[in-house]
């Protein structure tokens, strides 16, 4: 875990130097889809469930609503799954485009940057113990954006002047899969879970 923690400091505070080290760390997709993603990933997914079902989520003028047990945890796994699908996904578009952008294609890469791109935002997911602070949440995520765009020339390979261009396909993308996230997600939780109750 300590291992996590410094990775996640060592890509926020000192990205570039950080992503020369990235690049050439001996791993696989495997290694890094199981001893980091799956482990970060969770952050978000645990404090949002403690947070919607402890909490609570204050609706102006409404009052503040809280979801029970059953609906908060699901709402946790499903988020859980669709992110790790939704970076899994975005490695590979990165990766596929690579080419288009004077880069190269490989997967291994493409997974390094989706992942290390993602950490802000999914370590800030902690605050979502306080559903109120999502917001902070979102602005970890542009953070990540900043580290994707320093990202893709140095792992991808990408020519600097094509970067800019590439690194908004890939946040074009990003929007694109969040949306296929939030929509299935609501319609899940939709079908499966029990209205909010009121407290």
């Amino acid at each position: 875990m300590q291992k996590i923690i410094d990775r996640i400091k060592q890509i926020v505070l000192k990205p570039r130097e950080t992503w020369e080290t990235i690049k050439s760390e001996e791993t696989t997709v495997s290694e890094l889809f199981k001893n980091y993603l799956l482990i970060l990933a969770a952050v978000p997914a645990l404090a949002g469930f403690l947070g919607r079902w402890i909490i609570g989520i204050r609706i102006p003028f409404a009052g503040v609503y809280r979801f029970s047990f059953g609906a908060s945890l699901m709402s946790a796994v499903i988020g859980y799954v669709f992110t790790v699908a939704g970076v899994w996904a975005l490695s590979k578009v990165i990766s596929y485009l690579a080419p288009n952008f004077g880069g190269q294609k490989d997967d291994l890469r493409g997974f390094k940057v989706a992942v290390y791109s993602y950490t802000p935002y999914l370590a800030a997911g902690i605050l979502y113990l306080f559903p109120s602070l999502g917001i902070l949440v979102t602005l970890a995520g542009l953070y990540g954006l900043y580290l994707l765009y320093m990202g893709l020339p140095m792992i991808m390979e990408t020519p600097k002047e094509k970067t800019m261009v590439y690194t908004v396909v890939i946040i074009v993308a990003v929007i694109l899969i969040s949306i296929i996230v939030g929509t299935v997600t609501g319609a899940f939780l939709g079908l499966f879970g029990p209205s909010l109750p009121r407290i």
